[in-house]
């Protein structure tokens, strides 16, 4: 196995990468590493493995004051800023290092089908996924060091002011929009425009900037916008309402992963260890005291236990959270009683999973124009030179926030989101799963130049579950996002109301002097509506509606008269002493966006409410 810190280092080489001149030499050995990552998604299957319960529990040697679970976008902050301040550290995660290939914004599809995935798939679906093999989704996390900020599609939002001031006022002191604003801005190194200083911050670890290769669909729908009434923003400013530029979590056209911005910083520190290819089976936690002590993990062959002198930080993410809090006798009864898990603290974790999904068979195309030939090589020296490029950007250009006439809330406060691509990611993608019938009717798209219109819905009302399959922690869960299944449909009306305010940039002056029109090409299994009705859209929505991974709400946040609530205003797990949950599962309200900058977010404030707690007893620094 690489040494860990021949990783980090190799890590910071890739940050800090010169653009000088590229030799033929060096283009043949990145086009054939490239090659080798699509060859691997295109060939690799998920596969499940079981647990030896006979395995001999080894005591990790070393002394820790805190062990963090997951070096994801929380799991990655905390080790960083826990361990400048000179406390013992252990950071254990199940997946390995990215790699030059891996952080090509470009191929961010093909690593959901890698093992830099975890490779969830939920339960069948009635309302959604009916596209897919078996009406099952797939629901990508990062298994790696970064977590999903080293698989995702790097867009960067911090949400709706509304979401956090909803969360203060359900109780949770100290999460108001004002009370995070701060953690915000220090996580950042924004380089958007416009660019207000109050909002906004320059100098924090986590690189944010606009695409830095762009076609005509950024100013085209930009202007159609404008022609419709959208006001040009940064939505992670003052307003969030209306249309702007992408932002994205890379630096000079790479990805900028939390492992990047946090641990590379933190690599020489001795007193911060990082474990990857460690998969933690289960918290260790006293049964007298109910204190937790340390945990279990899995690693070269081996079954190790780790100590934890202070605290235990759970920050594995929505599904990997929930699912070892529930092997560790945290959790329903009813459901650790079934399989025998002896309980230490009677909580609803899992009961509330949310999930953003989004509709995507909304698409436009240009008349007369077909797609040229793409030079690869020309593709590659901009790339390696400059960073910038096709390959500098994963896909979409501007993204739109708006309240269509379903929303109930009473404020000015967005319920759809629309995210608008140049160009479609590859249908054939194994990690989609849709049907053959599915991908026959995408073929009405072939060689033609496209603009494709995702429609996310920003606050489903529909709440799903995640549920142990059985006591082996290798298993994957059960998971039911359960979406667009609220008994009122507002879910189905609110995404209907978002596909039609998508349709009408067709009708704006910008997109037809663009020569953009509509594709009306019925999807199968909805030939039997008139296209563009209210009955074609219900039927295209059960069809083509995915999760857009981001998974939040397993451990609830919440004053303790909620009985939903996992962790208090502190992040503190009711019952259990010693230990956290700071990740997405903790989101007691959706988010009016994407949950990686809240998520970083979560862990900024983790460390300062932990360092906090412990600052009486902390050793000075150098």
């Amino acid at each position: 196995m690489i040494p860990l810190v021949s990783i980090l280092i190799f890590l910071e080489m890739l940050v800090t990468l010169s653009f000088s001149k590229v030799s033929k030499e060096k283009i043949c050995e990145f086009q054939a590493g490239v090659d080798a990552l699509m060859k691997e998604s295109q060939n690799h299957t998920f596969e499940e493995k079981n647990f030896d319960t006979n395995l001999h529990v080894e005591a990790d040697p070393k002394h820790y004051d805190f062990v963090i679970v997951g070096a994801g976008a929380a799991g990655s902050v905390i080790a960083n800023r826990l361990s400048a301040k000179h406390y013992k550290v252990l950071l254990l995660e199940a997946g390995g290092p990215e790699t030059p290939y891996t952080q090509i914004p470009k191929l961010a599809h093909l690593l959901h089908n890698t093992d830099y995935n975890w490779g969830y798939l939920t339960t069948p679906q009635k309302n959604t996924c009916r596209g897919m093999i078996d009406n099952i989704c797939a629901i990508a996390a990062g298994k790696a060091l970064g977590g999903s900020t080293a698989i995702n599609d790097m867009y960067c939002t911090r949400g709706n002011r509304e979401d956090y001031n909803q969360w203060a006022a359900m109780g949770n002191h100290g999460w108001s929009y004002d009370d995070l604003l701060p953690y915000f801005k220090k996580l950042e190194d924004a380089f958007v425009k416009p660019f207000d200083p109050v909002y906004r911050h320059r100098g924090g670890p986590f690189h944010i900037e606009h695409p830095r290769y762009w076609t005509e669909i950024t100013n085209g729908s930009l202007s159609a916008g404008k022609e419709l009434g959208f006001d040009n923003i940064d939505f992670n400013a003052k307003n969030q309402l209306g249309m702007g530029r992408t932002q994205l979590s890379t630096k000079r056209g790479k990805r900028h992963s939390t492992a990047q911005a946090y641990l590379v910083p933190a690599r020489k520190r001795s007193n911060l260890v990082i474990k990857p290819f460690s998969h933690v089976t289960k918290l260790l936690i006293d049964s007298e005291s109910k204190e937790a002590t340390g945990v279990e993990f899995f690693a070269k062959g081996k079954l190790y236990a780790a100590k934890a002198q202070k605290e235990v930080i759970l920050s594995a993410g929505a599904i990997s959270t929930a699912q070892i809090l529930k092997l560790s006798g945290i959790g329903p009864r009813e459901e650790l009683d079934k399989f025998d898990i002896p309980v230490v603290a009677e909580l609803n974790v899992g009961r509330r999973f949310i999930d953003h999904v989004a509709f995507i068979g909304l698409s436009l195309f240009y008349k007369n124009t077909t797609l040229g030939k793409e030079d690869e090589t020309d593709e590659i020296i901009e790339y390696l030179q400059k960073g910038k490029g096709p390959l500098s950007v994963p896909g979409s250009e501007t993204v739109a926030y708006f309240k269509t006439d379903a929303s109930n809330h009473r404020k000015r406060y967005p319920d759809i989101e629309l995210f608008f691509y140049s160009e479609k990611p590859s249908p054939t993608a194994n990690s989609f799963r849709f049907k053959p019938e599915i991908l026959e009717s995408f073929k009405s798209l072939a060689n033609k130049k496209i603009l494709q219109i995702g429609v996310m819905l920003v606050h489903p009302q529909s709440i799903g579950t995640v549920l142990l399959k059985d006591k082996d922690p290798f298993h994957h869960p059960l998971v039911d996002p359960n979406s667009l299944s609220d008994p009122d449909d507002e879910d189905f009306r609110t995404l209907l109301a978002g596909i039609k305010r998508g349709l009408s940039f067709a009708g704006t002056d910008v997109f037809k002097k663009m020569n953009l029109v509509v594709n009306d090409y019925k999807i199968a299994g909805c030939e039997d509506h008139e296209w563009g009705s209210d009955d074609y859209w219900k039927c295209a929505i059960k069809l083509l509606t995915i999760s857009l991974h981001h998974v939040m709400g397993t451990a609830r946040m919440g004053p303790k008269s909620d009985k939903d609530a996992i962790v208090d205003n502190k992040l503190r797990v009711y019952g259990v002493q010693k230990l956290r949950v700071a990740d997405a599962s903790v989101l007691p309200v959706t988010i009016s966006g994407h949950t990686m900058i809240p998520s970083i977010m979560i862990g900024e404030k983790a460390s300062d409410l932990i360092l906090q707690k412990w600052k009486a007893k902390e050793v000075p620094q150098d």
